[in-house]
């Protein structure tokens, strides 16, 4: 199955305009929508590195696609599935089913019941 309810991403893998708002007009360095203020990268919550100690001593965040809910890299989950902007992928995929269901039903309509 093909998610398709994310957001429309450039080659930078920055939105094309903000999830929240719909704010198209962000300077060529922005990181944050200057409307609303949501981030405009889908960064995971990132992967930490440890010491010999068990401390954690840095993280590497990741830039994730527009429908991501959780890294491909580290597994973690995405700001903007963190952010609710996404919503989570078995209500997504229940909605495709319900809605695939109903288009289907449509086809067992005889003809001569429709009114024009």
């Amino acid at each position: 199955m093909i998610y398709n309810d994310g957001f429309q991403m450039d080659d930078n893998l920055r939105v094309t305009k903000c999830p929240k708002c719909g704010n198209e007009q962000f300077d060529d360095d922005a990181e944050y929508c200057r409307i609303c203020g949501t981030p405009l990268f889908n960064i995971c919550e990132g992967q930490e590195e440890w010491d010999n100690f068990g401390n954690v001593i840095d993280r590497t965040y990741h830039r994730n696609y527009g429908n991501s809910r959780f890294c491909e890299r580290c597994g973690k989950p995405t700001g903007y599935f963190r952010l609710k902007l996404l919503r989570p992928y078995d209500e997504v995929e229940e909605q495709y089913k319900k809605q695939y269901s109903e288009l289907n039903s449509l086809e067992d309509i005889d003809s001569d019941d429709l009114p024009f």
